[in-house]
């Protein structure tokens, strides 16, 4: 493959382009740094880096009591929220795309209703009305823990189930039309067709896409706090104001287990798609090859 690709949104750079990139990207990259570079040293006048503030962080006590416990629980509802929110999105997007106008009518105000509503609200809405009629807390014997993780998972779960819902409608419509008509030619009913033709292709074109929402999910899972779960950046919150010496250490240290997870799933998501995309590009020159011989 060449190295010189075209791209949709702009033509190839020349030279006198490249160069205006190459100087404009050094002024930035130093900008940066001076900003960057004057923040630490301010942090740096207040003690920010003193060792005793960040040994607090790390206690062993706050590692194995808070530090742990709230990690778990941060991946226990992106967990809960990710599983919710594909099967939400796996039905509300096969609806539509359905030859029924009452589904996709129903499947059509769902997303367009939920896709508008803060993410927030959909967590603390439902939790203040069952504070009201406690019509949720005997399913999990009225504990406050299980209920605030229910709300949780499913704020998450309606909402980016919505979103979902568009990425494997646009993932389906893609696909060109002679795909559903070979099928039904072959003497397939449309339901067979989508099962077995249509979805399992949407599904692999829009599989980086759904990951990538995935990841923005896990990261959801900070809006958690208004619920009182025990989530990563609750637990740091209490934390930093038990401990006000280290107020922004506790802080800077949730962000940075937020990154470390965010980067760790987003690496996971190129390795996903690298390997569909070798496996299409595959797929596809196997015919060429047995064609040649």
């Amino acid at each position: 493959m060449s190295n010189q690709q075209s791209t949709v949104l702009f033509d190839a750079l020349g030279p006198q382009g490249k160069k205006r990139v190459l100087i404009g990207s050094i002024i930035s990259g130093a900008v940066l740094a001076l900003i960057l570079g004057y923040g630490a040293y301010q942090l740096y006048l207040r003690d920010f880096f003193a060792p005793d503030r960040w040994a607090t962080v790390f206690d062993a006590i706050l590692i194995q009591e808070v530090w742990g416990p709230a990690l778990i629980g941060t991946l226990k509802a992106a967990g809960l929220g990710c599983v919710g929110a594909l099967i939400l999105g796996v039905i509300v997007g096969l609806g539509r795309v359905s030859q029924n106008p009452i589904l996709r009518g129903i499947t059509t105000v769902y997303v367009q209703f939920f896709r508008a509503m803060p993410l927030l609200l959909l967590i603390w809405i439902p939790y203040t009305v069952n504070l009201y009629t406690r019509t949720v807390d005997p399913l999990f014997n009225n504990n406050r823990m299980a209920v605030s993780l229910f709300f949780v998972a499913l704020g998450l779960s309606v909402y980016n189930g919505a979103i979902l819902a568009e990425i494997l409608r646009s993932g389906i419509n893609s696909l060109p039309p002679g795909q559903t008509m070979a099928g039904l030619a072959v003497g397939l009913r449309r339901g067979q067709v989508m099962r077995s033709v249509v979805l399992p292709q949407a599904l692999r074109n829009m599989l980086p896409a759904v990951l990538a929402q995935l990841v923005i999910l896990l990261k959801d899972t900070s809006l958690a706090y208004v619920v009182t779960y025990p989530e990563l950046l609750k637990e740091a919150q209490g934390m930093a104001r038990n401990f006000s010496s280290s107020f922004l250490q506790m802080l800077v240290t949730a962000a940075l287990v937020y990154l470390i997870l965010a980067y760790s799933l987003s690496k996971v998501v190129n390795v996903i798609e690298n390997r569909t995309r070798h496996k299409v590009a595959s797929g596809a020159t196997k015919p060429e090859a047995a064609t040649a011989e």
